[in-house]
């Protein structure tokens, strides 16, 4: 019985862990043990240091634009085109955070001539590759960033004609916009990038006695490309026209107006708004009216549900930047307006503010009629 109580004690001990005598040995940790619990952690935490290390490297490298300029001249083909991407993005970081200890790349004569060169000479390619034609279309649009008319204007010139690569003519039809709405901003106090509604009913368009892009060359191009089979150009002639600005860009303007292109009259109307017209207020009216109306599939028989689809996504993507561009325009011009135009105008616009799809839009309609009932 003493035996059997024994035993019984003991699986309780055992069970509880009670007894001191019964429990692990202590032994001291192992080499291996030591290595996974601080050595490999350790090595873990160099590495992160040692990448963090080399990625400021690298940009630093990045950031030495003189060996980028260098580079756009080897005769290794990839070597420029990395050279050209380099360059391009210190250009948009310095237009973000301009440099305060040298002059910007934007007016440096060795960047100014060596990019616009390359695209010159890329241009004159008679068989250009799909290679080619990346590097001209991402060159066009960095020329954009430069500040140096008498050299990058010509070149965008040329690279808007007629027998170019259409993703190319559109770049550089951008670069002009871009170029031209710097100009016209400094003059006007105007900023195409805000669509907030200005307070107090002012406005900020002024027709200008100039334009702002002298290059004949330039003009030239615009007043083709403004009659371009391709709507797209049209439509993107429009806009630079607009910033353009001076009476002869209004003139073109207004017969624009009638183009067959929807996206080439809402320019042409907000640009002649941005210039102080209101010859463009038909037009602002119907598009807005217009953009009430659902997407209609309907009009697009005979087109495969992809087409169709994709037609539909693009309406929904395009549709919102076109109305709150008008919506711009109108509170804009609304100091100018007759009294008729505006009751139509205001009309439509509460019709935005309730029914439109897109919420932003609403919300800019709403804040244009909280501007036109006045304080």
């Amino acid at each position: 019985m003493s035996s059997g109580s024994d035993s019984s004690q003991r699986e309780n001990y055992a069970a509880a862990g009670s007894r001191p005598e019964e429990l692990p040995p202590v032994t001291p940790p192992s080499a291996g043990y030591i290595v996974q619990l601080f050595l490999i952690p350790a090595l873990i935490v160099m590495a992160v240091v040692a990448v963090w290390a080399l990625f400021g490297k690298l940009a630093d490298s990045e950031s030495d634009w003189q060996q980028l300029v260098a580079e756009l001249g080897s005769s290794n083909e990839h070597r420029r085109w990395r050279a050209a991407l380099g360059l391009a993005q210190l250009l948009r970081n310095e237009e973000i955070t301009p440099p305060e200890d040298r002059e910007p790349l934007a007016k440096h004569p060795l960047v100014i001539d060596s990019l616009t060169e390359l695209l010159s000479q890329s241009l004159k390619t008679q068989t250009p590759s799909e290679e080619d034609l990346s590097h001209q279309e991402y060159l066009a649009r960095t020329l954009g960033a430069l500040n140096a008319d008498e050299k990058t204007m010509p070149v965008l010139a040329e690279a808007a004609q007629e027998m170019h690569n259409i993703e190319v003519r559109k770049s550089a039809l951008m670069s002009i916009a871009v170029i031209a709405g710097r100009r016209f901003d400094a003059i006007t106090g105007y900023s195409a990038k805000d669509d907030k509604v200005a307070a107090g009913g002012e406005t900020k368009s002024v027709p200008l006695e100039k334009p702002t892009i002298s290059d004949a060359a330039v003009q030239q191009q615009l007043k083709l490309c403004a009659q371009d089979k391709e709507p797209v150009v049209r439509h993107l002639a429009a806009f630079a026209i607009g910033n353009v600005g001076g009476p002869d860009s209004a003139d073109l303007l207004k017969v624009m107006l009638l183009d067959g292109d929807r996206f080439a009259r809402a320019n042409a109307a907000v640009g002649l708004a941005r210039n102080g017209s209101t010859d463009g207020v038909p037009v602002l009216f119907e598009l807005l009216n217009e953009s009430l109306l659902p997407f209609d599939a309907s009009a697009m028989k005979g087109k495969t549900a992809n087409e169709i689809q994709l037609a539909e996504n693009n309406f929904l993507v395009e549709q919102p930047s076109l109305v709150r561009t008008c919506l711009r325009a109108v509170s804009d011009l609304w100091p100018r307006l007759s009294e008729p135009e505006k009751a139509e105008l205001k009309t439509v616009v509460e019709k935005i503010s309730a029914d439109f799809f897109a919420p932003q839009v609403r919300i800019q309609a709403d804040e244009l009629l909280r501007k036109i009932a006045g304080p």
